[in-house]
C-alpha cells in the first residue's frame, strides 16, 4: 500500500452493475472511467472545476494511460481510489498521475498511470501547466 503522505487525493466509489461485464467482474474500461472521475474530482478540489475551465478556456488532456490489474472487483464492492504524483515525464507541459484502486480489505485491485497535460481550447494547443497544478500538485509530490 502506498504511503499516506504521498496521497494527494482519494475517493471511495461503489462498483455499479454498469461497471461489470459478462464475467461478473469489473470490466477493464470501468477502471479507467473510475480513475477519470477521481481525477476530475481532484481538479475540482483544487478549484479547477467546470467554471474554472469555462473562465480560463483551458482543459486537461490525456496523453497516455495504462492499467495493471491485480485482483477482481465485483458489483457492490467499495473501491478506494488514491491519486499520487508519478514519475517526471521529461516534458514541462505534462505530469504523470498514479492512481491505485484498493478493495475494502486494503488489497490493491489495480494500479493506473496516466500522463496529463493542458490544452488551450481556442488555439487547440498544449500549454504550460496551470499554476494550481505546479503549486498544489508538483510541490506536494516532492
Amino acid at each position: 500500500m502506498t504511503a499516506q503522505s504521498s496521497v494527494l487525493f482519494e475517493k471511495v466509489i461503489e462498483v455499479r452493475w454498469a461497471d461489470c461485464d459478462a464475467n461478473r467482474h469489473m470490466r477493464h474500461t470501468a477502471y479507467s472511467d473510475l480513475c477519470a472521475h477521481t481525477r476530475v474530482c481532484f481538479l475540482g478540489s483544487l478549484g479547477m472545476g467546470e467554471e474554472w475551465v469555462q473562465e480560463h478556456n483551458i482543459g486537461p488532456v490525456l496523453f497516455k494511460e495504462e492499467t495493471e490489474y491485480k485482483l477482481e472487483a465485483h458489483m457492490g464492492e467499495q473501491l478506494r481510489i488514491t491519486l499520487e504524483a508519478g514519475e517526471p515525464t521529461g516534458f514541462t507541459k505534462s505530469i504523470q498521475m498514479v492512481q491505485n484502486l484498493y478493495k475494502e480489505s486494503g488489497k490493491l485491485a489495480a494500479s493506473h498511470k496516466c500522463v496529463v497535460g493542458w490544452m488551450d481550447l481556442s488555439l487547440r494547443k498544449i500549454i504550460e501547466l496551470p499554476v494550481q497544478i505546479k503549486k498544489d500538485f508538483l510541490v506536494k509530490a516532492k
